[in-house]
């Protein structure tokens, strides 16, 4: 076992690599088209090509990296980060849109690929698959970076005319910054968080029983990043006063729940943790949707960004409860392919709609509607065993019980 104080080296290590990759990747990607918007160099229908890219890539990029993750984590970590580097790097050399449709492409392989597959997959292994404390603080970064590292983006890249040598300064920060985290890293984690590489394509049968479930939290997913999207834009066009602030509270709120669930999840139990949370993000969905005064945007906005921040402590702990901590890193990245692939479609879905209906409180409702599918999806998860271990047959793996409250000894950090 490893001791206390690597732990928290690994757990620190991650957070900081999620923060940096989330603030110039997932939270850096309006930035980017905001400044090439102005400036000219790249067309609105590029951008749009280019932000797609960013979430279908990143999302066909995690088995494949994940399963480069298995063999060395710290290797795979080093490449994502200096793939990231060479993303940003390209994009001040030379601004065309085809080189930012594959810079955006890179950068969403870098986040979700790199820094959320394999970066928990990590912290799986450390924390034997519990809902610590460390697990908690890493996984926020992936929340943390919209407050921490987005709001420096803009303030380098959008207080002036478009000019390279501020995406030099922020390459260069986020390659320094990064490398030392993995030299942070490298010091807490274990040789036994590189795992066995399970026979090809295993994972995509083991999860095709549990089909229903991934099609849930892939539905969950698009109501979130949908709802999320079109926030600020529906607060604005109802006059609302300090709505461009509603996904900075959402963001807030979601780095803060990542604490909130891992004690939620200990205290209560995944199932119903899980089902708390979601059951709320509807509420939120709905609110944002009629929000006949801003407070009630505001609260809306609140309800959505706990989920945000619950979903991948609770989607990891998913994956650890049904298939162990042996199999999880092909399991969790196919399981992450799906649920980001939700999150590309929903803010398609509702701006579809919006267009077409000209309403946000109906765009609202279609995205309430696709949450109120997804929760009987979960049903036959709900339903199955109470107890730890494998559901899905084959060989023994190591698992921790995470539908039962938590009455062991806590956290190892």
């Amino acid at each position: 076992m490893h001791s206390d104080r690597n732990g928290a080296h690994t757990a620190v290590a991650i957070f900081v690599l999620q923060t940096m990759g989330s603030g110039v990747a997932v939270y850096g990607i309006p930035i980017y088209i905001a400044v090439f918007l102005r400036s000219g160099t790249v067309g609105a229908a590029s951008l749009s090509l280019a932000s797609t890219a960013f979430f279908i890539t990143g999302a066909l990029s995690a088995p494949v990296v994940s399963r480069f993750g298995q063999h060395n984590p710290i290797r795979a970590l080093l490449a994502a980060v200096l793939t990231g580097t060479a993303a940003i790097t390209a994009m001040a050399v030379h601004p065309s849109a085809p080189v930012v449709i594959t810079a955006f492409a890179a950068l969403g392989a870098v986040f979700n690929g790199g820094f959320v597959v394999v970066g928990t997959a990590v912290l799986v292994r450390v924390f034997d698959g519990k809902p610590t404390a460390g697990m908690a603080l890493s996984t926020s970064g992936a929340s943390a970076g919209g407050i921490l590292i987005a709001p420096l983006v803009a303030l380098l890249l959008t207080t002036g005319p478009f000019h390279a040598g501020t995406f030099f300064v922020e390459a260069a920060g986020f390659l320094v910054v990064s490398c030392a985290a993995l030299m942070l890293g490298r010091r807490g984690t274990p040789p036994s968080a590189a795992v066995r590489t399970p026979a090809p394509g295993r994972s995509w049968l083991r999860l095709a029983p549990h089909w229903p479930l991934v099609a849930g939290f892939g539905l969950i997913s698009a109501s979130q990043l949908g709802a999320t999207s079109y926030m600020v834009a529906t607060g604005l066009s109802r006059n609302f006063s300090g709505a461009s602030l509603a996904v900075s509270v959402a963001t807030g709120v979601a780095v803060a729940s990542r604490w909130i669930g891992s004690a939620g999840i200990r205290t209560f139990g995944l199932h119903r943790w899980t089902m708390f949370s979601f059951a709320l993000q509807v509420a939120g969905v709905a609110m944002i949707g009629l929000a006949p005064a801003g407070w009630v945007l505001f609260t809306g906005a609140v309800l959505i960004g706990q989920s945000l921040g619950n979903t991948i402590l609770i989607r990891s702990q998913v994956v650890v409860e049904l298939f162990g901590v042996d199999e999880f890193p092909p399991v969790f990245a196919q399981f992450q392919t799906w649920a980001t692939l939700g999150s590309a479609v929903g803010p398609f879905v509702l701006g579809q709609v919006f267009a077409a209906s000209h309403d946000y409180t109906i765009a609202y409702l279609a995205l309430c509607v696709i949450n109120a599918i997804a929760l009987p999806c979960l049903l036959p998860w709900l339903r199955g065993s109470k107890t730890g271990g494998s559901k899905t047959g084959g060989s023994k793996t190591r698992t921790w019980s995470v539908d039962e409250p938590e009455r062991t000894e806590g956290s190892p950090v």
